[in-house]
C-alpha cells in the first residue's frame, strides 16, 4: 500500500537545520548523534513530537536511507558538480546507471524535466576533463555544463587501521547503534565512542541523508541565485525565508560562475505547483538578484562503489 503524501510543516526545516552542523545543507553532512533527544530539547519541542516526524520521514519515503562518505582529500582527491541536459527526462533512468559505473562517481540530484546533477571525485583536472569527455559522448546526454570544483574542508588527520574498519561498518549500517557497530569491529563501547566522535569532528567522515522528494505533497525547488557585488545574500535569504517559511541555505557549495559576486543556493517548498511561477517571479525581483535559475528536485542518488574501492585499497595498504 503506497503511503500518503507527506505535508511538508514548519517542523521539517527547523530539524534540517539543526541537524545540520551550520544550520544549512553542507558537504560535510548532517551530524548523525543528533538524535530525537537532542534535536527536540534544541528546537524546544516534545522529543515525541520529534520522533513522530523523523518515523514520517521513513515511512512515506522521504529518508531512504543514511550513506557515510570518506573525505576524498584523503585519498588526494577532490570533487566536482556539474549538470547534465537529456534528450528526453524518459532517458534519465538509464544514463543514472551508466553514470553510476563511471571511476569517481559518487552523487547524482534528479530534476523534474531533462536537467540532472552529477557529482564525481577525481585525483587531478585531466581526469576531470576524461570524465567529461566520456559523460558527453552517452547516448540519451544533449549537453553538458561546466564542472563546479567543490570546497571541500581538508581532513585534520589519516585514517588508522581501526578506523578503517569503523568506517566499513559504518556504511555497512549507518544506522546501527554504536553499541552494536563496536561488537561487530571488536573494540569496547567507550573506545567506539571516541573514535566515532574524533571520525566526525577531524572531517574524516560525512554522512549524508538521501532523501526522496517525491514523498512531500509540494513540489521542492531547488533555486540558483546570482547576485550584485554590493548585494547583501544574507539580507536576501532572508527575504526568500520571510515569504516562504519552508526554505532551506546551503552552504559550503561552489559559486555560480559569471560576472557577478557571487550565488546563492537553497530549497524552498512553495504551497502548490501552481506556485512555481510565483516564486520565481518574486525573488527575481528582489533587489541585488541579477539571475535565477529554478528547478523542481525529484529525488537524490549516492553511488557507493567509489568509497568502497579506496577503503579497501587503503586497507590493503595498512594492514
Amino acid at each position: 500500500m503506497t503511503p500518503p503524501p507527506l505535508q511538508p510543516e514548519t517542523l521539517d526545516i527547523d530539524m534540517l537545520r539543526e541537524m545540520y552542523r551550520e544550520g544549512a545543507i553542507e558537504f560535510a553532512g548532517v551530524d548523525p548523534r543528533l538524535n530525537a533527544t537532542r534535536i527536540a530539547r534544541e528546537l524546544g519541542v516534545r522529543r515525541a513530537r520529534v520522533s513522530a516526524r523523523l518515523k514520517a520521514w521513513r515511512d512515506s519515503g522521504l529518508l531512504r536511507r543514511y550513506d557515510v562518505w570518506v573525505n576524498p582529500a584523503l585519498f588526494g582527491w577532490q570533487g566536482a558538480g556539474f549538470n547534465l541536459r537529456v534528450h528526453h527526462p524518459r532517458a534519465k533512468a538509464d544514463l543514472f546507471s551508466r553514470l553510476a559505473a563511471l571511476e569517481g562517481a559518487v552523487s547524482g540530484v534528479e530534476f523534474l524535466g531533462e536537467w540532472i546533477t552529477f557529482g564525481v571525485v577525481t585525483p587531478d583536472a585531466a581526469a576531470l576533463e576524461r570524465t567529461l569527455r566520456i559523460i558527453r559522448g552517452l547516448a540519451g546526454v544533449r549537453e553538458v555544463d561546466v564542472p563546479a570544483p567543490w570546497r571541500i574542508l581538508p581532513p585534520r588527520r589519516e585514517l588508522s587501521p581501526l578506523d578503517i574498519r569503523i568506517v566499513r561498518a559504518l556504511r555497512e549500517n549507518p544506522t546501527a547503534m554504536l553499541s552494536t557497530t563496536a561488537d561487530k569491529v571488536g573494540i569496547s563501547n567507550r573506545t567506539m565512542t571516541r573514535r566515532y566522535a574524533n571520525l566526525v569532528e577531524d572531517r574524516d567522515v560525512w554522512f549524508h541523508p538521501i532523501f526522496d522528494f517525491r514523498a512531500f505533497s509540494c513540489p521542492v525547488v531547488a533555486l540558483g541565485v546570482t547576485v550584485r557585488a554590493e548585494t547583501d545574500r544574507n539580507s536576501i535569504l532572508r527575504r526568500i525565508q520571510t515569504k516562504y517559511p519552508l526554505s532551506l541555505a546551503f552552504r559550503g557549495m561552489p559559486e555560480r560562475p559569471g560576472p557577478a559576486a557571487g550565488g546563492l543556493l537553497g530549497l524552498v517548498m512553495p504551497p502548490s505547483a501552481a506556485h512555481l511561477e510565483e516564486v520565481e517571479l518574486y525573488v527575481a525581483s528582489i533587489e541585488g538578484v541579477e539571475e535565477l535559475e529554478a528547478n523542481v528536485v525529484v529525488r537524490l542518488h549516492s553511488f557507493p562503489d567509489w568509497f568502497d574501492r579506496q577503503l579497501e585499497a587503503l586497507a590493503q595498504r595498512r594492514s
